[in-house]
């Protein structure tokens, strides 16, 4: 009894793995989306922006302490 169990269990799980590994490789359908952008929009982030600010606090915890 515990066998048949155990035999169903195995290949129901070998099954579902088996659909969802065909699912998984299914093809994609295509999708292409148009979008306008206005010139207005394409523009570069300031510089002031992409520095990096390291706080004081975290600069003098790596000083050794004497």
């Amino acid at each position: 009894m515990k066998n048949r169990v155990r035999l169903f269990l195995a290949i129901l799980i070998l099954g579902i793995s088996i659909s969802l590994l065909l699912w998984g490789y299914w093809p994609n359908p295509r999708e292409v989306m148009d979008r306008d952008i206005p010139p207005a929009e394409m523009q570069l982030p300031t510089p002031t922006s992409l520095h990096l600010y390291i706080s004081t606090a975290l600069n003098t915890s790596l000083l050794p302490v004497s």
